[in-house]
């Protein structure tokens, strides 16, 4: 499923991700998710300069991203496991002054899939907090990751098979 424009990320499961039902917490999704998000952000904005800023300096201090809206399916439970599962992030879609994440939880060999899920990011000014546009390198760094839309069931399912029978 992943891109491979995607970023991947090895993720350690925690004891205490582990809910009553004896698997990861559904809200804990949306936590693995924001850590590969965040670490997208902390790569070089251009591969060829390692040492250069990273795609996060690119919004400059003044500004920030919030998230302003997230979706998520989940596939398969999963339980505390000492072998680390991955996560896959990319960028669906660039706005004017927001963009989409998609993210795929998966094992290393993509065998299984957990869990899938979304983020619209807005920028925002840190001093008057409203949206402004995106920076040009900024635009330009994320496209790198560039990706197809995350393939939620809902998006394959006419809306007459999702309503109930009357």
């Amino acid at each position: 499923m992943p891109d491979p424009a995607s970023a991947r990320f090895p993720l350690q499961l925690r004891f205490g991700d582990i809910d009553a039902y004896g698997h990861v917490n559904n809200a804990t999704y949306f936590s693995y998710f924001e850590h590969a998000r965040v670490r997208l952000q902390e790569l070089p904005a251009d591969p060829a300069a390692p040492d250069g800023p990273t795609i996060r300096d690119l919004v400059g201090r003044e500004n920030f991203t919030l998230v302003a809206g997230q979706e998520i399916e989940y596939r398969v439970p999963l339980t505390l496991r000492t072998e680390p599962v991955y996560v896959d992030v990319w960028v669906t879609q660039v706005g004017g002054s927001s963009f989409r994440t998609g993210y795929a939880l998966t094992e290393q060999d993509e065998s299984r899939i957990y869990a899938i899920g979304s983020a619209t990011m807005v920028l925002v000014d840190r001093t008057g907090g409203h949206s402004v546009p995106l920076p040009e390198a900024y635009r330009t760094a994320l496209q790198r990751f560039a990706g197809p839309e995350v393939p939620f069931r809902r998006l394959s399912q006419s809306v007459s098979d999702r309503l109930p029978e009357a």
